[in-house]
């Protein structure tokens, strides 16, 4: 399997806590950060692909979203936003799930609460850092610019273009590990 991470970006203080977190080996995946700027700024990891676009209408990261989804062209894809570290356990569990065009798996909170269990792909049950899509089924489908659960709203449209969901019934991401 091949993963490309992207990460839209706002707080590059997080980038090299996320950095550390990606225990994938590196020619099993791409890291795609897009600022929310005018300018990359200094000082961030070796292993990420750093770009910097200014959207008009674009809340929560999603056209820096869009703009990195155009740059990929095979492979699985996860979104993991700025104030979220990777779960130390997600390539492991996913590695061998080539052949699914979904996966989603469970997302706890900080506190280690249930949040959201994964098998469900709806809106407001799923969120962006509990899902992995295959590129071939996101085809044109992109975020809102200016809609907060634009993530549900993506997944959704993903899911009802394949019969190939797999579901991990592993708790696989903790949400905003990184925000205080």
């Amino acid at each position: 399997m091949f993963l490309n991470i992207i990460t839209p970006c706002t707080r590059p203080f997080n980038l090299e806590s996320i950095s550390k977190s990606i225990n994938i080996p590196r020619e099993n995946y791409r890291w795609i950060v897009v600022f929310d700027s005018l300018n990359v700024p200094e000082n961030i990891p070796d292993n990420c692909e750093a770009y910097a676009v200014k959207v008009n209408g674009s809340v929560f990261g999603n056209g820096q979203r869009n703009f990195a989804l155009d740059l990929v062209e095979k492979g699985h894809v996860y979104f993991n936003d700025d104030d979220t570290t990777l779960h130390k356990d997600l390539w492991e569990n996913i590695k061998d799930f080539e052949n699914c065009d979904v996966i989603s798996f469970s997302q706890n909170s900080k506190d280690g609460s249930l949040r959201l269990n994964g098998n469900e792909i709806v809106l407001n049950k799923i969120d962006s850092h509990n899902i992995v899509f295959k590129k071939s089924i996101i085809e044109n489908s992109r975020w809102t610019l200016g809609l907060y659960n634009a993530d549900g709203v993506f997944a959704e449209e993903c899911a009802k273009k394949t019969q190939n969901k797999c579901y991990i019934p592993k708790v696989l991401s903790i949400y905003n590990t990184l925000r205080n």
